[in-house]
């Protein structure tokens, strides 16, 4: 019973001072991991490399995982490099075992193990108003009760020695590797730690009698167990959060497979190494570190040619409506050889993305009762927009015709145009609604109508457009300034509440703004809309 609760108080030490050491790491840093994530992932290496230090950095990957997702989530990170920052994370995480097996288990650190608490606790209290030392302090606290934990394992292990040496295990058989993959893969997922759980592995190997293949497949379920902490974590979280999770499980799976398939072979490098590195292949700990090391590099090196395969495949996962909205129907990357069809690709492209903005904007300008929208959909029509910006910015590296050159502003300006009403459309809908008796009558009519006429996409003739865009432009004008003197002289002869009145010359100035932005975004496409029908016109528009 004793022991029992040994070993639990052991496990609960080592993971209170994992879990303080990783948060008050991240305290320290400030905004150092962010910045990082978001300045050196842009290749695959980088994201690999930047993965892997800020894991072994903050001693926790599920720190880097939610970091990384918060960027992805935000737009300033791309799924096809978040997965190599994942990737990178799993090498990191090693570093715990490394710590375990050089320091945990060489040194009697559970002796001063206390005093670092001490110290630490110290400078968290005494640094409460200033957050880098309270963090530093914080950590270092962690960092004792990890080792103090790891202490109280080994004393537990020590006397589970004797039972280890009757069971013989060395003569299990077969299946004895399986039955410790499943033990890790348990031991992890109850512990939410693959940590946690290849400590209490490399603890338990220290005294001699769990033999090294074993331990070795009970380190391999450890890393496929702690996967559960992905699943728990994209429970309800949003299609792009769910794909970086994925994208974790599926290199923990494909790793953990292709590891204990050569089980044995990398046990034997792992002794190889071991002896190299410290002249002793018999310090176990050690070589099951390196056997850790070498799983999680083996799974980067395997999966490193079909990476883009893997992104491919998680990007048609968990995909919702918005997202359906945000990804290009008319560019592919094949196009950018071709100027020339790219061009054309961009041209529809855009237009799809004016006819699904302006059909939004028209719904929300409609009655209440027939408002049948969905607000999220917002999000897609402006990922649309980023989407075709990067295409461009791709296109633009390489030497173009000078009509693709003269084009490329007004397409940018097109889009930056149709997001304006979005933006707009959006603010009427959700700001502050006057009430119904100040927004009717045939002022209100007539801008209305003016909106509903700029919001009918137009590819005719550039020439006959210009005439179009005034005369429309004009009547909005003329309504918008009517309702402005309405709504000013009542509220100067104190017909209306200053507030309300102020609330309803807003919505008019907003929808101006709708009618304006719309047909600023059908003049700067109407010069190049004939290239989607396949007549190139070289002459750029007047400035809009």
């Amino acid at each position: 019973m004793m022991l029992a609760l040994e070993l639990l108080g052991g496990i609960g030490l080592f993971l209170l001072g994992m879990s303080m050491l990783t948060e008050g790491l991240k305290l320290a840093a400030g905004d150092g991991l962010r910045a990082i994530l978001r300045n050196w992932t842009r290749t695959p290496a980088r994201g690999l490399i930047s993965g892997a230090l800020l894991t072994g950095l903050v001693q926790s990957s599920s720190a880097v995982t939610v970091a990384t997702i918060g960027f992805v989530n935000a737009g300033l990170l791309t799924l096809r490099h978040a997965v190599w920052v994942i990737f990178g994370g799993n090498i990191g995480t090693t570093m715990t075992a490394w710590l375990v097996a050089l320091v945990g288990l060489k040194l009697d650190i559970g002796a001063f193990a206390l005093p670092i608490i001490g110290v630490g606790v110290l400078a968290q209290m005494l640094g409460t108003k200033r957050p880098r030392v309270s963090g530093s302090g914080q950590a270092l606290a962690g960092f004792g009760l990890f080792f103090l934990g790891i202490s109280i394992l080994k004393g537990a292990f020590d006397t589970l020695l004797p039972w280890f040496e009757t069971l013989d295990l060395s003569r299990a058989g077969f299946f004895a590797p399986f039955a410790f993959l499943v033990f890790g893969m348990v031991l992890a997922a109850l512990a939410q730690s693959s940590s946690a759980a290849i400590a209490i592995i490399l603890t338990a190997t220290a005294g001699g009698g769990l033999p090294l293949e074993l331990a070795a497949a009970g380190i391999i379920g450890a890393n496929i167990g702690t996967t559960t902490t992905a699943v728990f974590a994209s429970a309800g979280a949003t299609p792009a959060a769910k794909r970086v999770a994925l994208s974790h499980i599926v290199f923990n799976i494909y790793s953990g497979v292709a590891a204990f398939l050569l089980l044995y072979p990398l046990v034997a490098a792992s002794h190889w190494l071991a002896d190299i590195l410290l002249a002793d292949s018999k310090d176990e700990p050690l070589t099951l570190a390196i056997f850790n090391t070498l799983l999680n590099v083996l799974g980067v090196l395997l999966i490193w040619p079909f990476a883009n395969r893997l992104v491919d495949w998680l990007q048609q996962r968990y995909v919702a409506p918005e997202e359906s909205i945000g990804r290009p129907a008319h560019l592919d990357p094949t196009l950018a050889a071709v100027p020339a069809l790219a061009l054309r690709g961009l041209v529809l492209e855009i237009q799809r993305m004016m006819t699904l903005a302006f059909a939004r904007t028209e719904a929300r300008l409609a009655p209440a009762a027939r408002r049948p929208f969905n607000e999220n959909g917002d999000a897609g029509i402006l990922a649309l927009g980023q989407s075709i910006r990067d295409f461009i910015a791709d296109l633009s590296r390489q030497p173009l015709p000078s009509d693709v050159v003269n084009a490329l502003p007004d397409l940018i300006r097109s889009i930056h145009h149709v997001e304006e009403t979005v933006a707009e459309a959006a603010a009427i809908s959700q700001g502050p609604q006057p009430p119904g008796s100040l927004i009717t009558g045939p002022a209100w009519d007539r801008l209305r109508a003016g909106i509903l006429a700029a919001l009918e996409t137009n590819s005719g003739d550039p020439d006959a457009f210009k005439t179009e865009f005034d005369s429309e432009m004009d009547e909005v004008d003329e309504a918008y300034e009517q309702i402005k003197k309405d709504l000013l002289a009542s509220a100067a002869a104190g017909r209306i509440n200053v507030d309300a009145m102020e609330a309803a010359l807003l919505r008019a100035r907003r929808m101006r703004r709708v009618a304006e932005a719309a047909l600023k975004a059908e003049r700067r496409l109407c010069t190049w809309a004939p290239i989607a029908s396949g007549r190139v016109d070289t002459a750029p528009p007047e400035d809009a």
